[in-house]
């Protein structure tokens, strides 16, 4: 498939940045770079989404990794994840393309830090002020290149990975359309709505306070963590 094709394909289907930030992928791939990473670090505590999708959907990352090599005319494909999603890698290693790897991360928080990632993984740094293209890398994480998969179908970005976790009766991650609002999220997995608790969209450390449980999940939500509004991590926030 011709470069402008797979973004014409990707800007269509509304794939963005599932990491969190939600930057437009058709714009990040507009681009040339030696070397796509892919941040399966998932260094948030409590979160399970990039390493359950890994597992479950190996063919779809390494096909989504591939058009993204493609894209940026990159080489090289590094999966960065840590040795004890053993399941995930065990899934993934078999479908490795030619120019793709699977480098291991430190086993700490931030790993998942892009520029953490990077340099644990190439021992390449980003200057200060700067963005990994600047040193000719491109960095995408797990659900984004399943979407830009999903993409090259011509399917659109219509549903969500998340986990629901922390002081909840079953803790599960999911699959559901955006646009859902977290209330329905807690009722559909078999988890009440308790007054005395609080909510945070994201991973206990990056993830920030919800203001009401009806908000609603959008592409970027990686988590629902609940926790007693007396909890320290609450207060802080």
């Amino acid at each position: 498939m011709k470069t402008e094709d797979i973004i014409s394909k990707i800007e269509a289907c509304g794939v963005v940045g599932s990491g969190g930030a939600g930057f437009p992928t058709h714009v990040k791939y507009k681009t040339k770079a030696e070397m796509v990473v892919v941040n399966m670090a998932e260094c948030e505590p409590l979160l399970r989404v990039d390493q359950q999708l890994a597992e479950q959907n190996a063919a779809e990352l390494i096909k989504g990794l591939a058009f993204a090599m493609e894209a940026v005319s990159a080489k090289e494909g590094i999966i960065a994840t840590k040795e004890k999603y053993h399941k995930a890698v065990d899934k993934l290693r078999p479908l490795l393309k030619d120019g793709m790897r699977i480098e291991y991360l430190k086993d700490v928080y931030p790993a998942g830090d892009e520029f953490m990632t990077i340099k644990m993984t190439t021992d390449k740094t980003v200057p200060p002020g700067s963005i990994p293209i600047s040193i000719a890398i491109v960095v995408s994480n797990v659900q984004t290149l399943i979407n830009v998969a999903n993409a090259m179908e011509g399917k659109p970005v219509t549903h969500r990975t998340i986990t629901i976790t922390g002081n909840v009766k079953n803790p599960v991650t999911v699959t559901v359309p955006i646009g859902v609002t977290y209330r329905q999220l807690l009722e559909k997995t078999g988890n009440s709505v308790n007054d005395d608790d609080a909510y945070i969209d994201g991973g206990p450390i990056m993830g920030k306070m919800l203001p009401s449980l009806d908000c609603s999940v959008t592409k970027t939500s990686g988590g629902l963590v609940v926790l007693p509004k007396d909890h320290t991590l609450v207060k802080i926030k």
